[in-house]
């Protein structure tokens, strides 16, 4: 798994955001509000430099239908904050906008590396070192 990214890109003067990782959460699509504006929350975990991070993002209306990850999928979410003021309390989100599977859930494998057989034949009474 890569490293946890934070890259920031400006498109119409808006800041962006992007982080990488796998995914451990998706909730179900619930419809909220009045008029049952389709919300999904979906969870992934990064790696740092020591640590691992979780990082929840909230996907709204047609994203949240068309969010094709699954759990152990490997991910590049693209998303922004979004805050809002209710009853005197300032809430804040991270909406993601845009989500692309890198790696399925389990076909990601790493593999051993392969050493060369050894040989009985390839060390001589000189080359040991006792």
């Amino acid at each position: 798994m890569r490293g946890v990214c934070y890259a920031v890109t400006r498109i119409n003067n808006i800041m962006s955001y992007q982080s990488t990782g796998e995914v451990i959460a998706l909730t179900p699509v619930e419809h909220v509000g009045q008029n049952g504006m389709p919300k999904r929350q979906l969870v992934i975990k990064t790696k740092d430099d020591k640590f691992d991070k979780t990082q929840p993002f909230t996907l709204l209306k047609e994203r949240a239908e068309m969010c094709k990850a699954q759990v152990g999928d490997h991910v590049v979410v693209s998303w922004d904050y979004n805050g809002r003021e209710w009853q005197g309390k300032w809430f804040a989100d991270a909406i993601a906008w845009k989500i692309e599977v890198q790696g399925q859930a389990g076909s990601v494998q790493q593999q051993a590396p392969q050493s060369a057989p050894y040989s009985d034949n390839e060390l001589d009474a000189d080359s040991v070192p006792f």
